[in-house]
């Protein structure tokens, strides 16, 4: 859209964006205001011209996650079905599709700034769909 601006991060600012996060959401488990979450939204164009991105993203992709709890599984697992096919048609990736149990919105009970998080464990129970 004309006049909007995407964030921009260089390698170099991995690990404060993620001092950043983590401190943010220790925050929010402490103050009960109900701040909206912090989010991570990634657009990049892909194609010629594209400057080296689509093999940056080839060799740092990961695959397509679905929320189980905020999501809706018909719907939203066959829009990430597509999207695979299409990354996978158009790029010839092959593109994992995991599933996560996801804490409800405005909640962190389970999330301890302390201890590092796998999410293969409950409750999140991160785990290959397809």
């Amino acid at each position: 859209f004309p006049g909007t601006r995407q964030c921009k991060y260089k390698p170099s600012q991995k690990e404060a964006w993620i001092e950043t996060a983590r401190e943010y959401n220790r925050r929010r488990q402490t103050d009960t205001d109900n701040e909206p979450a912090l989010e991570n939204e990634v657009n990049l164009y892909v194609g010629p011209g594209d400057g080296g991105v689509e093999a940056a993203l080839a060799k740092h992709f990961v695959g397509l996650l679905f929320f189980r709890s905020t999501g809706q599984q018909a719907r939203d697992l066959g829009v990430l079905r597509r999207l695979r096919d299409h990354l996978s048609g158009s790029l010839g990736w092959q593109v994992p599709i995991y599933a996560v149990t996801n804490e409800p919105p405005g909640q962190l009970r389970h999330w301890n700034h302390a201890h590092k998080l796998d999410l293969r464990a409950p409750p999140y129970n991160l785990q290959l769909v397809s």
